[in-house]
């Protein structure tokens, strides 16, 4: 068809669907025959020199070494018990014993090899990042892109993410440096006063509670929630739709769509229910979408926006009125704001981690990554270690973790607003939910984040809500 004939809402769909065509396929295909090794390095299985298409190499070795090192982080094996990523950082929080922290810390090795072996030139981490850097000076940085969805300007991320990571350590760091299995018991003290209130039996009924209150019953909305720790579970939490929203056929009634949530939790705590909560904001956000199919979902420059939402709803578990409400418990400023920006921390320093890598890919990943621990976030960098090796976002979307950096400028700037709106909902806010809807959910592609936000805040997004509640909690 002559796209020249469209009209205005048919060429912005084309243009979404356009946008939203994936620019890099991650995983090779097909997979069934793909021989993955159990541990150890990937990097045996993609021979060097095979003639396979260089771009059929790399798709195979992200996909490989992505199911290699979540198979190492899901099966460690401490003193006849096996343990899995999250369950070891949130023992971390809650470990009185340094030595004990250290040993736990360590026992991840393994998984960091697997990503990054010896860090020489030809680890598999090493390899890929020589295949994205290439494809980030071709096509431009996926961070870039997601800081100008917002409205930021790229050339200001790295000093502005600087900028913050400077003011919480200042809040909850100090000026010495403290070692990399202590940093989240340094941040874990709310999670060690009320981890042992939050059951793992007990987050989905907080969850559902929480999300009922604002005005958004998961039932009502047809949630679905497989969270249950079984074989085969995926390795990053994750949610998504079965099916889009669709208008009915004479375009007065709508089918939402019905969102699933998919998670493995072991053990409960504060930290799993933010991660919780987080999955059901982007839950909440694809239920609300009322546009029509082509415009449903997102181009990659607006995932910084999508995971923003999610963190909207996620950040509330470190609320006071809502602990309070939900635990019993009362706690200060200083303890829900180191709570709740402990983990965006490592996001911040993840993201100039990546940056640094796909501008010198050349460098070893151990040095940048010991370089930024260190000046940023107070941690001292033992580059002996690949220890930056943690997220398995850093294997299949190289830049993805930028988009939690990100979008926590956007969620403070966000809550902020609806808070001087609406006031405190993390206790309740029946209205809310219809409100967010209104304002910023149920676009999906058809609008810009940008242009929500200023609709919303009234201004350009700028780092000054973050900023000011960091530092008001000093």
């Amino acid at each position: 068809q002559d796209l020249a004939a469209l009209g205005p809402d048919d060429t912005a769909a084309h243009a979404n669907i356009v946008a939203c065509l994936p620019e890099f396929d991650a995983w090779a295909e097909p997979l069934d025959s793909l021989h993955l090794p159990a541990q150890s390095s990937v990097s045996a299985s993609i021979p060097t020199g095979s003639i396979e298409p260089a771009s059929s190499r790399s798709k195979t070795l992200r996909r490989a070494t992505f199911d290699a090192w979540g198979h190492a982080m899901a099966n460690i094996a401490l003193d006849g018990e096996r343990l899995d990523r999250l369950t070891i950082s949130a023992r971390l929080a809650r470990e009185e014993d340094p030595a004990v922290r250290k040993r736990l810390f360590l026992t991840m090795e393994t998984a960091w090899r697997t990503l990054n072996g010896d860090n020489g030139s030809t680890s598999p981490y090493r390899r890929l990042i020589a295949e994205s850097s290439a494809q980030w000076v071709r096509d431009g940085s996926p961070v870039s892109a997601n800081a100008g969805a917002l409205g930021l300007d790229p050339t200001q991320v790295e000093p502005m993410l600087r900028r913050i990571l400077h003011a919480f350590r200042a809040l909850a760091i100090g000026p010495d440096l403290i070692e990399p299995w202590d940093y989240r018991y340094a941040v874990g003290g709310l999670s060690r006063r009320l981890d042992a209130s939050v059951p793992v039996d007990r987050m989905l009924r907080i969850n559902d509670d929480h999300v009922r209150s604002i005005g958004a019953d998961p039932e009502h909305l047809r949630i679905g929630y497989d969270i249950i720790p079984r074989l085969g579970r995926p390795v990053i939490p994750t949610a998504f739709t079965l099916t889009e929203g669709v208008a009915g056929k004479d375009g007065s009634t709508w089918v939402p769509a019905v969102p699933w949530v998919f998670a493995t939790y072991a053990e409960g705590g504060l930290g799993n229910l933010e991660e919780l909560l987080h999955e059901s904001g982007h839950a909440l956000h694809y239920a609300a979408i009322r546009t029509r199919p082509a415009q449903f979902t997102w181009p990659p420059d607006q995932t910084a926006f999508v995971e923003a939402i999610a963190d909207v709803v996620g950040w509330t578990t470190h609320e006071p009125a809502f602990l309070r409400r939900h635990l019993g418990a009362d706690v200060t400023l200083r303890e829900s704001v180191i709570a709740r920006f402990g983990g965006v921390m490592l996001d911040a320093a993840w993201t100039l981690f990546e940056i640094e890598v796909h501008r010198h890919p050349d460098r070893s990943p151990n040095d940048a990554w010991a370089e930024i621990a260190e000046r940023d976030l107070g941690i001292r960098g033992h580059a002996e270690w690949s220890w930056w090796a943690g997220r398995g976002q850093l294997i299949d979307g190289p830049g993805y973790l930028a988009n939690y950096a990100l979008g926590a400028v956007m969620v403070a700037a966000v809550r902020a607003r609806l808070q001087a709106l609406r006031g405190d909902w993390s206790g309740g806010d029946p209205g809310w939910y219809a409100f967010v809807s209104e304002h910023l959910l149920q676009f999906g592609g058809a609008r810009t984040p940008w242009d929500l936000l200023r609709g919303l805040l009234g201004q350009p997004l700028t780092d000054e809500a973050i900023l000011g509640e960091i530092e008001r909690a000093g």
